[in-house]
């Protein structure tokens, strides 16, 4: 049996136990409920979402990496900087230590009037290196900075980097590669978690578990149909022609009479999507990038992730329904889970505490701990670095999970709000 043929096996195994069990928790809430109508409102998310999830599960084994077909394009390499006087130049090495062809590759770096010494670390860099560096006279936030640099980019591809990021030497090279595609618009790099040993604490270990699967997983199957809903900032590619078509929109939009600078990386794949380009991910384009090991950091972060992410879907919304069935199916499933998962842990515990439900709350919390067993042992069979004590972390961040559902309902009430570089 093949490597590939086991790891199919073995999910297979896994997704039909776990549908064993969840029916089996299903029917014993009817033993607990009766008939009674809470029975089927309480029964009706897990019948919509379950399903999608494990068909999520199981789609991903299907989805592949685009090889290496000697494809070089121009490119040019955009980073936008705030305050990152300690990592900007990490950055700035591994691209250049990149094995992309030298003559085929530019970097312009965007210092967005940074209150630090950041500009002064990117300049030491063009002792070193030949590179274009901006210095804009007014913090404006990553969406201006990156239109600023989109400017004064000649590449064909446009290939943006945050600036506390370190990419692997083939990254470039194999983020452009399913450009061979005509179809293709944008594509999506695979981060990971990499912080250093100081910061690698349970925080920081729990965030590692969620980018594999959340990138893997999810993306994987998003890429199957040409739809990755958000090509992350971490590492993402563009035609820069499509770009320019429409950055004018981009850089201005607003939402509720407002300008809003943070969900630039949805935003941006949203157009290329709306305007019929396929956006797909590529898990051999690595990239290494901090996240927060403070938890006051992380739920700043989350906040603005769940704010940009509503209006990001908000605004996918009012087009997605005129692609294939397929894709419609796809993303109104995932905005349905996006949207009604905080509300369905609130009524399944607090609303269960209040009936007196708590056989049925007990079963609730049994039935989302299989999901994410399942889900990492998933990532443990489709992750090279994924670890057996990553799947105890994966499972884990369930719990952390549980609570943010309380950060996202406070980011949707709160849309306006929000400052323009988010964590910094």
């Amino acid at each position: 049996m093949t490597e590939l043929s086991k790891k199919s096996f073995s999910c297979y195994v896994v997704v039909y136990l776990t549908i064993v069990l969840l029916s089996l928790l299903y029917l014993s809430r009817v033993h607990l409920f009766g008939w009674h109508w809470a029975y089927w409102i309480l029964v009706a998310y897990g019948i919509v979402v379950t399903p999608y999830l494990i068909f999520r599960l199981v789609a991903t084994y299907l989805y592949q990496s685009i090889p290496y077909q000697n494809y070089h394009p121009t490119v040019s390499v955009v980073v936008p900087v705030y305050n990152e006087e300690v990592s900007i130049g990490s950055t700035i090495d591994s691209i250049f230590s990149s094995d992309y062809p030298k003559d085929k590759l530019e970097l312009v770096v965007i210092d967005d009037k940074s209150t630090d010494n950041t500009l002064e670390a990117i300049n030491r860099k063009c002792l070193e290196y030949d590179f274009k560096v901006i210095a804009l006279d007014k913090n404006g936030g990553k969406r201006h900075a990156l239109a600023a640099g989109f400017k004064q980019c000649t590449g064909e591809i446009l290939v943006c980097i945050d600036s506390d990021t370190v990419i692997k030497s083939d990254a470039i090279k194999m983020v452009v590669q399913p450009f061979t595609d005509d179809g293709v618009y944008c594509v999506c790099g695979n981060a990971v978690a990499a912080n250093d040993s100081k910061s690698d604490n349970t925080l920081a270990r729990l965030q590692k578990a969620w980018y594999a699967d959340s990138f893997r997983i999810r993306k994987g199957v998003e890429s199957l149909f040409g739809m990755v809903i958000c090509c992350s900032g971490v590492l993402a590619a563009y035609r820069r022609d499509k770009v320019e078509m429409v950055v004018d929109d981009w850089v201005n939009e607003k939402f509720l009479g407002r300008h809003f600078e943070s969900g630039d990386d949805r935003q941006l794949t949203n157009r290329m999507l709306k305007m019929g380009g396929k956006s797909v991910f590529q898990s051999t384009a690595l990239a290494y990038t901090v996240v927060p090991h403070i938890s006051k950091v992380f739920l700043v972060q989350q906040v603005r992730w769940g704010r940009s992410g509503f209006r990001g879907m908000l605004y996918a919304s009012k087009f997605f329904y005129k692609k294939k069935p397929v894709q419609q199916v796809l993303f109104y499933l995932t905005m349905f889970m996006t949207f009604f998962s905080p509300v369905s842990f609130l009524v399944n515990t607090l609303g269960l505490l209040l009936l007196g439900q708590y056989e049925s709350m007990i079963v609730y919390f049994i039935g989302l701990f299989l999901i994410s067993i399942m889900t990492a042992l998933s990532t443990k069979l489709l992750v090279d670095y994924f670890t057996f004590k990553d799947i105890f972390y994966r499972i884990l961040f369930t719990v952390v999970a549980l609570g943010l559902s309380f950060v996202y309902l406070y980011a949707w009430i709160t849309l306006w709000k929000g400052n323009i570089w988010g964590t910094r």
